[in-house]
């Protein structure tokens, strides 16, 4: 029964991380090269700014719906949708080149960004309930190093192929995210998981209280702050760098 135990728990933990790092290396990779995206394509300094409020506003939107979501078509879909939705905001870069779009990119951004924070951790959360395993704080500290490896690791990727393209980072996300599905799917056969939609629903339904009690999970704000944190801080550090 132990080592039945300890043999779900590493599954779990391999899980957490892998997904974590897949995710986060494709994001990141693009994630500081916003700012100067827009500046090459004739956006003030000025105006930039009022582009990037937008990605608040997107954050916002996506934890509304996150628990709703989850509860109801299964955390794995809702993972693969938040990869899916900051695809998209890839292809409409390409794609369109002015103020508007370019705020609807991150808003849209956002939103894929908030949906995924809280999402992987709910589903690796129920996985340990299911399974009678107690959460780890070894496991958390693990996935802070890998947050910050991988972060570091895409940030430079995607600084490197602006070098080259400036849509090149753009195509290295979107295709890497819009293959993030298939991925996890892949995975989680391969662990023999599946997704917690059966196991959701024999709690209380889709009420109020289970929506707002997802919120309040203090690591679920830890990790969406990392994100937004690591947005920010490689975007700063860019643009700074650029400057001088």
């Amino acid at each position: 029964m132990i080592m039945r135990l300890k043999s779900v728990s590493f599954k779990i933990a391999v899980l957490f991380l892998v997904f974590t790092a897949v995710f986060t290396l494709f994001r990141s990779s693009m994630s500081g090269i916003f700012s100067l995206f827009y500046a090459k394509n004739g956006i003030p300094d000025a105006n930039i700014s009022s582009i990037k409020s937008f990605q608040n506003i997107g954050i916002m939107f996506g934890l509304l719906p996150a628990g709703y979501l989850a509860d109801k078509v299964g955390r794995l879909k809702v993972l693969a949708l938040s990869s899916l939705v900051i695809a998209t905001i890839f292809f409409i870069l390409i794609l369109f080149r002015n103020f508007f779009f370019f705020s609807m990119a991150e808003l849209l951004y956002g939103i894929g960004l908030a949906l995924n924070s809280g999402i992987l951790l709910a589903y690796v959360t129920d996985l340990q309930e299911q399974n009678e395993i107690a959460p780890s704080s070894r496991l958390m500290g693990m996935q802070v190093i890998v947050l910050n490896l991988t972060t570091l690791i895409g940030g430079n990727i995607g600084t490197w192929l602006f070098g080259i393209k400036d849509t090149a980072p753009i195509w290295f996300a979107m295709l890497g995210l819009a293959l993030y599905p298939a991925f996890v799917w892949l995975m989680t056969s391969f662990l023999s998981f599946s997704d917690n939609r059966a196991f959701s629903k024999k709690k209380d339904k889709y009420n109020i209280k289970n929506i707002v009690g997802f919120f309040r999970k203090r690591n679920f704000w830890i990790l969406l702050l990392l994100n937004v944190g690591y947005d920010c801080g490689t975007q700063c550090f860019i643009q700074h760098d650029h400057l001088w």
